[in-house]
């Protein structure tokens, strides 16, 4: 049981296929947001992250795009880079091939019709992931994006404790001779307008700090 968890959840494994966590760049850091978009609170987002020319990467869940369509298509005029966080946010370590691909193929669909461009990027809900996940996003066109820096931002009411925890993940990396691929979360599959102003806080004070020598890139730049 130890031994599926570790393979099915923990970010770094690499038991059940092959995914993408960061490459050896301790230069380059990623953010990358999950579970929206979130109509209150990714546009708050989007002009934090312009302020400071910020190009980022967004996990979308299906039917939350489908409900955001215009909010959605701002975003990709704004640079940033979309990807399939599935239609409803099951955790596939215990979700069956069948559900799995249609949870991913609907939402690639949702999302490539509202933008007119490819998801090339694809990350599970909680990491979840079965022998079959890679495989059926792999089959879609989509590459496996796990992270190596998060904390639980979801739970928080004030952004300073966010960040510190993420700036002190950040230099983890970079000693370890690794990019950062760092998640926030801007949406909650529980509740499409749920409260992230700690979150949104968060970016602004990790882009404020300015960490020395670092590229911002978006996880795109790492694939092919």
């Amino acid at each position: 049981m130890g031994g599926y968890a570790y393979a099915g959840m923990w970010p770094g494994s690499q038991i059940f296929g092959r995914t993408l966590t960061a490459p050896g760049l301790p230069s380059e850091l990623a953010l990358t947001f999950d579970d929206g978009p979130n109509p209150k609170w990714t546009p708050k987002l989007l002009e934090v992250l312009a302020r400071y020319e910020v190009k980022a990467t967004f996990f979308l869940i299906g039917q939350f795009a489908a409900q955001n369509k215009a909010l959605v298509r701002e975003m990709q005029a704004a640079g940033h880079v979309l990807g399939n966080h599935t239609w409803t946010h099951p955790n596939l370590a215990r979700t069956g091939p069948g559900r799995t691909r249609e949870e991913l193929a609907r939402t690639k669909r949702e999302i490539e019709g509202i933008t007119g461009a490819p998801v090339r990027l694809f990350r599970p809900p909680f990491g979840g992931r079965s022998p079959w996940t890679g495989p059926i996003a792999r089959g879609l066109g989509m590459e496996v994006v796990l992270w190596n820096a998060m904390t639980a931002d979801w739970d928080a009411t004030e952004a300073e404790p966010v960040a510190a925890a993420l700036l002190k993940k950040i230099g983890k990396n970079r000693r370890a001779g690794r990019a950062t691929n760092l998640v926030l979360h801007d949406g909650s599959h529980r509740m499409p307008e749920a409260e992230r102003g700690a979150s949104v806080g968060a970016v602004g004070r990790i882009l404020a700090a300015r960490v020395a020598n670092v590229r911002m890139v978006t996880v795109g730049a790492w694939v092919g």
